[in-house]
């Protein structure tokens, strides 16, 4: 990469975005510097997303500066970020799901469609060797999980002409644990070699493992900005993100539940993937009124298809389901009748619907509507959802919102909002924390608690063993084509579930 001279790479000064009467910036002074990582905290709608995108040319600022060697830039749109240096690593990937990874790159970093393809893959397998990224230029994208979908967006960037600014947002979301450290070894590798890494995160604990520099957000506004040589601790930073609001504690009780209380129950269950491959075969999987079970498993190991399964919205090719002791057919109204909500793993792709308000996504799901005359009471509605104990306690963002306007942490408050809302018998949940900061998780999970504690019976797919391990009276695995036993969390550890997402039950 090329090297400046300059103290920074990239300085804001009194950064400022305004949407309507919403100020989601205001004032933002921040420094990029070479050979440094510099994280950005901050709760969900803090302004964190929208300054990354100001920063990459997404959104035009309405007020401030932005400095590059010297001189002050326009990065508005994208193309011109690119060309001063900046890459931006999204949380929703930008890539071409039917195209190998070859060619997915090739559209971002070559100039036309005559390329030299052996150079480029040879390129695209020098820098993903540099940095362990592992990607096989000839794989296809859909044939990915998210981790390497996300290696192939981090190779692209680095292969763009002039990098040296990279944002991340919210990387490790999709990592399992297992791939985490790994992810901050190349953040490392990165700072040595003279980049200048901006990391949204919500995850405390990797701040303090590789960050030079932390700089929280707070409604908007950068309140706090300490060094790693001042000594940074948890207990700082938490208090500087929530400010006067209260961390909750989590508090679960043992779980008691009589033999005949199954709420629903997969019996010999053979999964097909999308092209007809056997992903899962002979699972089985009970769960009980008013239990947690936790599925674990490494990205990839027919979570997906599990969970669509249950939700009525994959067929089964062998075995059968039933909820509530009733045999389903496999169709979404059915399992809705029937009482049971569903959360997806990629809610931004799969749950937001374009140009329809919070509200209106509200009442797809089934919210009663409110008759106004011929029409609905669509203000009766609003006012009941703003009302709602679960959108209070999540922090919801306003019924009149646009849902593809919303930060990936906002979309997953809305879905989960929509299925708390419910009150469901059966509750299938996957990856209920990713991109949500620790004050918004901690009510996330004590809700989970309450939903068990009234006799929701909770699936939850989750690739953080800890909030597993917090939730879930037994956790079953995925390895291997198959669904371990259950394990009781009082019984096993971290330690021998990592070990089972691993090498399976028969290693």
């Amino acid at each position: 990469m090329e090297q400046h001279n300059e103290r920074y790479l990239l300085r804001t000064q009194g950064l400022t975005k305004i949407f309507g009467s919403l100020v989601a910036n205001s004032g933002i002074d921040l420094e990029v510097k070479p050979n440094s990582i510099h994280a950005i905290l901050g709760e969900n709608g803090a302004g964190k997303s929208t300054l990354m995108k100001m920063l990459y040319g997404v959104y035009a600022p309405d007020g401030g500066s932005i400095m590059m060697d010297g001189q002050e830039v326009e990065l508005h749109p994208p193309t011109k970020a690119r060309a001063k240096g900046i890459g931006m690593v999204f949380q929703d990937f930008r890539v071409v799901p039917a195209l190998t990874i070859l060619d997915n790159i090739a559209l971002s970093v070559e100039k036309g469609i005559l390329f030299n393809r052996n150079k480029l893959k040879k390129r695209i397998i020098d820098v993903s060797t540099k940095y362990g990224l592992a990607v096989n230029p000839d794989a296809y994208v859909w044939e990915l999980d998210l981790g390497q979908r996300q290696r192939l967006e981090i190779v692209k960037v680095l292969l763009a002409e002039h990098t040296r600014v990279i944002i991340f947002d919210e990387p490790t979301s999709v990592l399992v644990p297992q791939e985490v450290e790994s992810f901050l070894n190349m953040l490392r590798m990165l700072r040595d070699d003279g980049y200048g890494i901006l990391l949204i995160t919500h995850k405390i604990n990797e701040v303090l493992a590789c960050a030079d520099q932390v700089s929280v957000l707070r409604s908007g506004v950068l309140t706090y900005t300490a060094n790693k040589e001042d000594g940074l601790t948890a207990d700082q930073l938490i208090s500087a993100m929530m400010g006067d609001k209260e961390l909750k504690i989590v508090e679960k009780e043992s779980f008691e539940s009589s033999a005949n209380e199954l709420a629903i129950a997969l019996n010999a269950g053979t999964i097909k993937g999308d092209y007809g491959e056997t992903v899962l075969q002979q699972v089985n999987l009970q769960v009980k009124k008013g239990q947690i079970v936790g599925v674990a498993g490494i990205s990839g190991s027919g979570q997906r298809e599990l969970a669509e399964v249950l939700f009525g919205l994959r067929s089964l090719v062998k075995g059968t389901l039933e909820v509530g002791g009733q045999s389903i057919k496999p169709d979404v109204r059915a399992f809705l009748e029937a009482g049971v909500s569903f959360v997806s793993e990629d809610p931004i792709k799969e749950s937001v619907i374009p140009g329809f308000s919070i509200l209106e996504h509200m009442v797809l799901d089934g919210m009663e509507l409110k008759k106004k005359g011929l029409g609905i009471d669509w203000k009766k509605l609003a006012d009941e959802l703003q009302n709602s104990k679960e959108a209070q306690a999540l922090a919801l963002a306003s019924g009149n919102r646009r849902a593809d306007t919303l930060s990936g942490g906002n979309v997953q408050r809305m879905v989960l909002t929509r299925a708390l809302i419910r009150k469901p018998d059966v509750l299938i949940i996957s990856y209920p924390s990713r991109g949500l900061d620790i004050g918004t998780t901690r009510t996330i999970q004590q809700h989970l608690i309450q939903l068990a504690q009234q006799g929701t019976a909770i699936v939850l797919f989750s690739e953080d063993l800890d909030e597993l391990f917090k939730l879930s009276d037994e956790i079953v695995v995925l390895a291997g084509k198959r669904l371990s036993k259950p394990y009781q969390t009082t019984a096993t550890d971290v330690g021998q579930i990592g070990q089972l997402m691993l090498k399976g039950e028969s290693a």
